[in-house]
């Protein structure tokens, strides 16, 4: 996937939420494609998470959480330990990464994972002030 498609499935995942989300929209199909990527080729779909967040507005929280219940769940879920470093970092870089990830739900991932992400994003949620979202018990 070249940097032109990432950048489009991204700009398509947000105007999805821009849209209002309809089930007939055909942006609608850029949240399908990105959790397979996170699912199949966890890089590419960092990548392309990564790319969302950089270009959400702040105040989208719609598509943060999504991108956290969604493809970073899969991340989490599917690489979580070969990612965890990367996604942690991610969000001490970016606060709009920061409210995503802190949207994985607690009970898509292994519970060892869950302590990691949940104690390293403690961290870096104080660092960020105190807009951003707590992690997700559900």
């Amino acid at each position: 996937m070249q940097e032109t498609e990432i950048h489009k499935l991204a700009s398509d995942y947000l105007a999805f939420f821009r849209g209002g989300q309809r089930l007939d929209q055909p942006e609608m199909f850029s949240l399908g494609k990105i959790s397979r990527l996170c699912q199949d080729e966890a890089s590419l779909g960092f990548k392309v998470a990564w790319v969302i967040a950089n270009s959400a507005d702040a105040d989208n929280a719609k598509a943060l959480a999504s991108l956290g219940t969604g493809p970073l769940k899969d991340l989490m879920r599917c690489h979580g330990e070969e990612m965890l470093g990367l996604l942690l970092e991610a969000a001490r870089e970016n606060a709009n990464f920061c409210v995503a990830l802190s949207c994985v739900w607690k009970n898509a991932v292994d519970e060892g994972l869950w302590s990691q992400l949940s104690e390293g994003l403690h961290a870096i949620r104080t660092s960020h002030g105190d807009q951003l979202l707590s992690p997700s018990e559900g």
